[in-house]
């Protein structure tokens, strides 16, 4: 025979045990959300609409370009400086062309682009609708709204925070579109094919910040091609640049405010 007391002490039991599954079950439903991050797509949108709102960045980076067509140019280069996005940048550039050891400074605002170091010793704008420098500004790979299929590759931990490694293509009927669009009728008409791109970038887990970016752009050409700023060669041709971006002082003021220099 059971007492009274005995089958109180097994419901009690079990009715603790039944509330310990269920807490754990709670529990275990609940960690999902508790942990769950955004998809590779979703970060980079994410990452991409925070450094705009963020609107400033240092940037420090390596790059090399490429160019074959009637004169075939390749070189390495450096650059660092500011940006203010959309559409503000003022950078040094260093590279060696031709034999000859160069640092160019750039500034671009709204559209123009002002240029020292290339012809003579000051200033001079040069005409900024040309397809080649659609994607030869840095500023302008920070635009991600052309990416597609993007992966995960790793998670390494960079400057003591925590990353996500993504890598992903860049959509190739949008990158045409982006050079053909840039034509003016003040530059050379140029056909755009083979236009392929692909890059990877860097986001920090805590905050969702860019704080690296890896992009490869290269492009089939015909018409009148060249180097911006440099005499154009008629023909077929193509060029390859890349770019290794670094990312610091996000949404800092940028000292001294870039602005137009005067021009020779």
């Amino acid at each position: 025979m059971i007492r009274p007391l005995s089958v109180a002490r097994i419901v009690g039991f079990v009715l603790l045990r039944l509330l310990w599954c269920l807490a754990a079950f709670a529990i275990a439903c609940g960690a999902p959300a508790t942990l769950a991050e955004p998809s590779p797509t979703e970060l980079l949108q994410k990452a991409s609409a925070n450094l705009k709102d963020a609107k400033t960045a240092h940037i420090d980076g390596t790059g090399s370009f490429s160019i074959s067509s009637g004169l075939n140019i390749s070189f390495d280069f450096k650059l660092n400086g500011d940006v203010e996005i959309p559409d503000k940048s003022r950078l040094t550039t260093d590279m060696s062309l031709l034999g000859q050891s160069l640092s160019v400074d750039t500034i671009t605002i709204g559209g123009r682009t002002f240029s020292k170091g290339l012809t003579g010793s000051g200033w001079s704008e040069s005409a900024a609708n040309d397809p080649q420098g659609a994607v030869l500004d840095p500023l302008g790979q920070t635009d991600l709204s052309a990416v597609t299929t993007v992966t995960e590759v790793d998670r390494p931990v960079i400057d003591g925070r925590n990353t996500r490694h993504l890598s992903y293509t860049i959509d190739q009927s949008k990158l045409v579109e982006k050079m053909k669009s840039s034509q003016s009728g003040t530059t050379p008409t140029l056909t755009v094919s083979g236009a392929t791109g692909r890059g990877e970038i860097w986001i920090r887990t805590d905050d969702n910040q860019i704080v690296r970016q890896l992009v490869t752009l290269s492009v089939d050409m015909a018409g009148d091609i060249g180097i911006p700023s440099a005499s154009p060669t008629s023909g077929k041709g193509a060029f390859e640049i890349s770019f290794d971006l670094k990312f610091s002082h996000l949404g800092e003021p940028v000292s001294p405010a870039i602005t137009a220099p005067p021009t020779q």
